[in-house]
């Protein structure tokens, strides 16, 4: 994967454009509480830390008391296939729903697409109708990938309360060949292309940020040259460089200077990482406990009593957020001073 750093896209919200260097109001506001949604991209990357340690230091000294809440669900569609255990999307869907009220975000990021693009012909929903859709190639797929992100985006904005400020669709990032036995990955990434033009003029006509990490990082390309120094374990799923990668396109998407790269602060943002990879865990048991059809479905007659359980991690997070919150401070005042 040959990794080119394009010019940013953000439609339909020209305000954000280089508002961090401008001197007006930068994206984040102390106290914003972030959401990511998503598929396996974004539900991994809470093992890594990178994506939300490099905004939280982003943001700067001025803005204090940011909130970061991954609810990305592997294999999950633009319909909600994946959150949904044993019932139809609409389960899923509102499953979705019911985080958001409690989340009540400021900020959204949204990242799906990949898993349809690789799927253009197998389909990738169970959702009626668009079921077909999804599975009748690639132009068909398209128009159920468009049609269901436009009625997740609707509950997004309805779920998230009146709070809710500002949501950034992110393209998913290109695929990469590692070589044989691995397969090749040049249609998925042409397929890829087609699903983050979609993206992009759904977020040009509702008014929406949108980062194109599909572009930014080589993917119009279409070489399938293997990369010397690979990014993902198989083509597919990002590892530790790969994320870095990815919060650095964020980071200069959303107008900020990235502030991964100073002088005497690698150990402390390294800690600062691993607080954060502890509080998603915390967080991802209170929100997706591995018990749930004994503690909350129907199951519940043998463990509900446990159920009373699961908010118990609440102080636990807030401790968590408090300690990152404070070696965040101390890692920008040092910067200040130097």
């Amino acid at each position: 994967m040959k990794v080119f750093i394009r010019p940013l896209l953000l439609l339909g919200l020209s305000a954000w454009v280089g508002r961090a260097h401008s001197g007006e109001k930068p994206f984040f506001r102390s106290g914003d509480h972030v959401a990511f949604i998503g598929n396996t991209l974004v539900e991994r990357s809470r093992h890594f830390g990178e994506i939300e340690t490099a905004l939280q230091l982003a943001a700067g000294p001025g803005v204090s008391g940011l909130v970061f809440r991954n609810i990305g669900w592997s294999g999950d569609s633009v319909y909600g296939d994946a959150r949904s255990y044993f019932g139809t999307p609409s389960e899923g869907r509102e499953r979705l729903s019911q985080v958001l009220k409690m989340i009540q975000p400021q900020v959204v990021f949204v990242c799906y697409g990949t898993g349809a693009a690789m799927s253009v012909d197998q389909g990738w929903t169970n959702e009626p109708i668009a079921a077909k859709l999804s599975a009748g190639g690639l132009v068909k797929s398209l128009t159920a990938f468009r049609e269901g992100y436009e009625q997740m985006l609707d509950r997004i904005h309805d779920s998230s309360g009146k709070g809710l400020r500002d949501v950034v669709l992110l393209s998913p990032p290109p695929l990469e060949n590692l070589g044989p036995p691995l397969p090749d990955q040049r249609q998925n990434n042409k397929n890829l292309a087609r699903f983050r033009d979609v993206i992009r003029d759904l977020a040009k006509e509702k008014g929406l940020g949108f980062i194109d990490l599909f572009g930014r990082m080589g993917g119009d390309d279409f070489s399938g040259k293997i990369s010397k120094d690979p990014l993902t374990d198989d083509g597919i799923h990002f590892g530790d460089e790969g994320y870095r990668l990815i919060a650095r396109q964020i980071v200069e998407g959303l107008g900020y200077q990235n502030r991964d790269e100073v002088r005497d602060s690698a150990q402390q943002i390294a800690r600062l990482r691993g607080m954060i990879v502890e509080k998603n865990e915390l967080f991802f048991n209170r929100w997706r406990p591995a018990n749930e059809t004994y503690l909350f479905l129907f199951r519940k007659h043998e463990q509900g009593q446990n159920a009373k359980e699961i908010p118990e991690f609440d102080p636990l997070i807030k401790a968590r957020e408090k300690q990152i919150a404070e070696l965040r401070s101390r890692i920008l005042k040092g910067r200040v001073k130097q």
